[in-house]
């Protein structure tokens, strides 16, 4: 019988209060893990972690900007203290803007790189500092259907995505001689709070309304569905755990179809 147990595995999940971030948070919790939650709103995870704690998750909440190094190294370094190792990276932090290029500005650019690219590179980096020595970890960076192909719409948020894909490739190529496992997910249409100001950018953009413009995005989709929070950390914990011990350097699609590659 196939299970994951994550039990005496230390997760550290960024982005944690945002909707795709609590449902891989539920989704490693169910597993076993014990969580260590992180994001820059700490009210945001409230709710969470009452749930989580109720359910019997062992649960640790950080005050944490991605994009502050010295912040990043010392929740990082203060985890590997107090519980002895890291296991499992899930960088989920991220930030958008939804405007047609030519309203994007360099301050969008420069705040949503600063978050979903450069930020995630200095989690990674902070973790591989202690992954390395100890010869193994897993680390899931959470990318986009926009990691897959450009659109009119969020262009600096997906030009920061493309950029997840080089460095999860990079970072998998890096440690994979010290037995660490680096992949991404693709997550489509998720029902988070970034979707309904997408869908209300769009039908602003095309004269419409948000329901015939997420049925309109949906069409594209062969389930013609979109996806949970859960979805995603379904396949987060899929790539953390040893069933997934040979896949490193990949990204992996959950959007119903609507990437097949």
């Amino acid at each position: 019988m196939i299970s994951i147990d994550f039990s005496g595995k230390n997760v550290l999940l960024t982005g944690a209060g945002g909707g795709i971030g609590q449902g891989i948070a539920r989704q490693y919790g169910a597993a076993g893990a014990k969580l260590h939650l992180a994001d820059f709103r700490p009210e945001a995870m409230d709710d969470l972690v009452k749930k989580l704690k109720a359910a019997g998750v062992d649960v640790v909440t950080h005050a944490l900007d991605v994009t502050d190094e010295a912040a990043v190294g010392k929740v990082v370094d203060g985890i590997v203290a107090a519980d002895g190792k890291i296991d499992i990276l899930c960088n989920c932090a991220g930030t958008i803007a939804n405007k047609p290029y030519m309203e994007t500005t360099s301050d969008d650019f420069d705040r949503i790189l600063a978050v979903n690219l450069v930020g995630m590179h200095k989690c990674i980096q902070a973790t591989l500092k202690h992954m390395i020595p100890a010869g193994a970890g897993k680390i899931v960076n959470i990318a986009s259907a926009s990691s897959r192909k450009g659109n009119t719409f969020q262009i600096a948020y997906s030009a920061s995505k493309f950029g997840v894909m080089s460095l999860t490739q990079s970072v998998a190529l890096t440690a994979a001689a010290n037995n660490i496992n680096v992949n991404a997910i693709c997550p489509g249409f998720v029902q988070s709070a970034m979707y309904v100001p997408t869908l209300e950018v769009l039908a602003k953009m095309n004269n419409s309304d948000v329901e015939t413009m997420r049925a309109f995005m949906l069409s594209r989709v062969p389930f013609n569905r979109d996806q949970t929070p859960e979805d995603i950390g379904n396949a987060a914990v899929f790539l953390s755990s040893d069933l997934a011990v040979n896949i490193t350097g990949q990204a992996l699609n959950v959007d119903g179809g609507l990437n097949m590659n």
